[in-house]
């Protein structure tokens, strides 16, 4: 794909119009957020609630460790919304072979897909396990 000279042009303006729309929103939303939880601090002091510092609750392998199960979640659910697809496309075949073939491949590579994910995050679990006996003995 050739671009003429009014094209590159055009692509590096708009490129450097966006990068400082993208730059400035940066900047505000940091001011913003700045405002905001300074905000629920007093509030949070005036509730009776401490606001300062402190250990965090959760350690990172346990806060990856839930992250990681909720994407498994999500991910299970959409195994769950493939298969029923699946299985709708099997049913609504009337017997046309092309889309009983169609709704077959589509669940087994759900079920492959399903089985790419567990591999991961019994990967995942054996690497934080491994790291986290490695660092704190």
């Amino acid at each position: 794909m050739k671009f003429t000279f009014l094209q590159k042009n055009f692509l590096v303006v708009s490129l450097l119009i966006l990068t400082t729309f993208l730059m400035t929103t940066h900047f505000v939303a940091a001011s913003t957020m700045d405002q905001v939880n300074s905000g629920f601090a007093q509030t949070g002091e005036e509730a009776g609630f401490p606001t300062q510092g402190g250990k965090p609750k959760v350690e990172f392998s346990q806060a990856f460790i839930n992250y990681v199960n909720s994407m498994i979640g999500l991910m299970g659910l959409l195994f769950m919304v493939l298969v029923i697809y699946g299985g709708w496309l099997w049913m609504s075949a009337r017997g046309s072979e092309e889309q009983v073939t169609k709704a077959k491949k589509l669940i087994i590579n759900a079920v492959i897909g399903l089985a790419a994910v567990i591999g991961a995050r019994l990967v995942v679990e054996l690497v934080i396990i491994y790291l986290s006996r490695t660092f704190v003995s």
